[in-house]
């Protein structure tokens, strides 16, 4: 009877690239969620800084009155368009690091 030759050999590469693939995947879905709930504080300071902003403008566009610009607290910035008189829609955009969030509103 013929002894296997390289067929031990064979078997555990097989077995170690599967263990290796299985173990790449599973970290990019990891790395990928861990990046996610780290841009989450970020995504809701940029959405809070765009909805302020937004009550600004309205309450500048609707009042008739004018408010100076905001100044935010926790570093985050804000930028607008408001093109109510010609096109009846505010714009902003809420900006915490590299993360944006923006709401319109059309009249």
């Amino acid at each position: 009877m013929k002894e296997p030759k390289g067929q031990i050999f064979l078997m555990s590469i097989l077995i170690l690239s599967v263990v290796l693939t299985a173990g790449l995947v599973l970290m990019a879905i990891f790395v990928r969620d861990l990046k996610q709930s780290t841009e989450t504080s970020a995504s809701v300071k940029a959405f809070y800084a765009a909805d302020s902003a937004m009550e600004w403008q309205l309450y500048n566009t609707l009042s008739g009155s004018t408010v100076d610009k905001l100044t935010m607290d926790n570093d985050t910035q804000f930028d607008y368009k408001n093109e109510y008189e010609s096109k009846g829609i505010i714009q902003t955009i809420g900006i915490a690091g590299n993360t944006r969030r923006g709401i319109e509103i059309n009249f």
